[in-house]
């Protein structure tokens, strides 16, 4: 009877301690449950206030999945990414490393790091982890950041070589990127730079630094002052391409007398003497005999120039002007259409155009021409044509003009 009620008490004993174990897991597992959903509410408000660019908002929530998960590399590393959009390089610095700490295989927690310690003037520092990550095998949009990041550090460095090597990957791979391309520009302008300070300190009396002088005396607007500039510099090296045409061209846009267009026919022709096949030339010795109304001798440029070169499209139109006032229309009219299609966005080109086909009597043609013409002139004068023009100044700062005058 005995042995019958102690056994009954260890088994009743035994069924109250699995009671109370299955109790206490169920409670665990339900609070892991809660757990886990508060970190996926979160989560999911950070990536949203992240798609809102509500990056302060992301922060907080991304701390709070930290607090909830503080072993979850992916939440530091999104926490450090939403730091360095917010500019608050140190915090995104210490959040990528603690991602690095706990899983060392994110590499996009290295190459933000490499960016934040850029961005903090560490470029040592940043030079070593950039180079670092670029060895591992990256995703497209992880190596433009990687690649993006160093140009910047190498950039900050005065390294412009290297800058320069380590972007053009990325610019063959995204060439209608506009920040790429700048920085390429600018990398550019720094080797420039760098190269005619070593020319000024290894030759300063050579023609180079005085042919430096003068087209900054050029860009300057200081026209006779670079003229003086070139003279020096031709007066050293007499075959030195280039210099009589930049005479010349300074003399036909400053000095708008008989003398100076004869000046500038004369620096043609001699800049034509050093380089027989320069088409520039040939076309500015055709303006000059179209203003002087002498039409065989700027027929002959003019048709030169297009022999030189079948895509300088100004020649083109000038030689069609010269044409007709001689009388052959049709002619006049294909080297008009041929200048349309190397530049269909060339109002001066359509202009002319509908001139040539009122002249032809065809209305159709002319009116069409003069839409044309239309269209291209509404959009001139916005920051996208004013800079075309600005950039086409640097080699070619004049076209042909619009009126019908001799």
């Amino acid at each position: 009877m005995k042995n019958r009620t102690a056994a009954k008490d260890c088994v009743l004993s035994i069924a109250f301690s699995m009671a109370l174990s299955c109790g206490v897991d169920q409670a665990l597992g339900q609070e892991a449950r809660t757990r886990h959903d508060q970190i996926a509410q979160h989560a999911a408000q950070a990536h949203a206030a992240s798609r809102d660019r509500n990056f302060a908002r992301a922060e907080e929530e991304w701390r709070k999945v930290i607090a909830f998960d503080p072993s979850s590399a992916q939440a530091f590393n999104n926490l450090g990414m939403v730091c360095y959009l917010q500019h608050k390089y140190a915090e995104a610095e210490e959040s990528l490393r603690k991602a690095l700490q706990l899983d060392h295989s994110l590499i996009s927690a290295q190459v933000l790091l490499g960016a934040a310690l850029g961005r903090q003037g560490r470029l040592e520092d940043a030079v070593v982890e950039l180079d670092s990550v670029m060895k591992a095998q990256l995703s497209l949009s992880a190596e433009k950041t990687a690649r993006v990041a160093l140009h910047e550090v190498l950039f900050a460095q005065g390294n412009y070589d290297r800058a320069l090597t380590v972007l053009e990957p990325m610019a063959k791979k995204y060439p209608q990127d506009v920040d790429v391309l700048y920085n390429m520009g600018q990398t550019h302008l720094q080797l420039a730079t760098q190269n005619f300070q070593r020319i000024l300190q290894v030759s300063p009396e050579s023609y180079r630094v005085h042919q430096i002088l003068a087209e900054s005396f050029t860009k300057q607007g200081q026209y006779r002052e670079a003229i003086k500039e070139f003279r020096l510099a031709l007066a050293q090296k007499p075959d030195l391409p280039g210099a009589h045409y930049q005479v010349g061209w300074l003399y036909w846009t400053n000095q708008h007398d008989a003398e100076g267009e004869k000046a500038a026919l004369a620096e043609f022709e001699a800049e034509l003497n050093i380089n027989p096949f320069d088409a520039v030339s040939e076309y500015r010795l055709g303006r000059i005999y179209w203003k002087w109304k002498d039409l065989p001798n700027a027929h002959r440029h003019y048709q030169r120039a297009v022999d030189l070169d079948a895509k300088y499209v100004l020649p083109r139109i000038g030689l069609a002007r010269v044409l007709e006032f001689q009388g052959d229309l049709q002619e006049a009219q294909k080297q008009l259409g041929l200048a349309a299609k190397l530049d269909p966005e060339n109002a001066t080109v359509h202009y002319r155009l509908a001139q040539l086909h009122k002249q032809l009597n065809d209305p159709t043609a002319a009116a069409k021409e003069l839409q044309r013409f239309e269209g291209i002139r509404k959009h001139q004068g916005g920051a996208q044509t004013q800079l075309e023009r600005l950039l086409q100044q640097q080699t070619e700062p004049e076209s042909e003009d619009l009126g019908n005058s001799h």
